[in-house]
């Protein structure tokens, strides 16, 4: 069986990247309704289904996911470099 490593209060695991390059980051749960945030998870719907087992993995580049999240910590409304990013992560 796995290792269990505690999560802080309010906070979930997620695991993110791509290929070699998958980080584990703890996302506070309110981060999770942003529509930004959304379209994340609709992207791991997309490529790994529903019914995921385990921690939530979200495939997406580390540097763009992280952009995000510092976008909805700050509430900045710049759509375009979350676009961007997801869809051309070399432009980070």
């Amino acid at each position: 069986m796995g290792k269990r490593v505690s999560v802080q209060r309010g906070h979930i695991p997620v695991l993110v990247g791509e290929g070699k390059e998958i980080q584990r980051v703890l996302v506070h749960r309110q981060v999770l309704r942003h529509p930004y945030f959304t379209g994340l998870l609709e992207l791991a719907a997309m490529e790994f289904g529903h019914d995921q087992k385990g921690v939530l993995r979200i495939p997406c580049d580390v540097k763009c996911f992280h952009t995000i999240v510092q976008l909805i910590r700050s509430s900045t409304r710049r759509k375009k470099v979350t676009i961007s990013c997801l869809f051309f992560p070399n432009l980070m």
